[in-house]
């Protein structure tokens, strides 16, 4: 058995404008003015598909309640838009919760040049407590790392002026040390 989608093209105007309730004259209207644009063949034969028969019903229902072509055109043409931005909100909504599922685990981001990087720790609970409690873990992480770094900065330093030569080979030889 062949599944369809909902934006399959099969129905003639004919079987499409009887699951409407409406005349094949009107879908041909509805067609210029680009309220539903069906599919066509190669032959150019309108093609509707069971969500132009679902907006042909929407266009009737409003056209019934006293709205004028002009404004069903403009609702028609906003609740597309609402759909597609709530497809939208649902994508990013899912790969917000993807992201999340990957950084419950340290990161390291950044490394400088005296090898000291910048980590950054995800949380594993959507809890408040939690990320208090990861946030302070976190700042006192980093106080950490900004006194090992410091100290490591000392040493270097110290051990870079014990390590200079007392005579440069542009001093004289027998030069005496500051």
């Amino acid at each position: 058995m062949v599944s369809r989608h909902k934006h399959d093209p099969v129905y003639v105007i004919s079987v499409a404008a009887q699951l409407a309730d409406m005349h094949p004259q009107t879908l041909r209207q509805y067609d210029r003015m680009g309220l539903v644009v069906p599919a066509r063949q190669a032959g150019g034969q309108r093609r509707y598909s069971a969500e132009d028969v679902r907006r042909l019903r929407r266009i009737q229902s409003l056209s019934r309640d006293g709205v004028s072509l002009e404004g069903i055109r403009r609702i028609v043409e906003l609740e597309e838009e609402v759909q597609e931005l709530r497809d939208t909100v649902s994508d990013l909504v899912d790969q917000i919760a993807v992201m999340r599922s990957h950084v419950s685990f340290s990161r390291t981001f950044t490394a400088g040049s005296s090898g000291v990087t910048t980590n950054i720790h995800g949380l594993t609970e959507p809890n408040h407590q939690h990320h208090d409690d990861a946030a302070r873990a976190y700042r006192e992480e980093r106080r950490r790392q900004r006194f090992d770094r410091d100290r490591v900065e000392q040493a270097v330093m110290f051990a870079l002026e014990q390590s200079t030569p007392r005579y440069a080979l542009n001093r004289p030889r027998y030069a005496l040390p500051r």
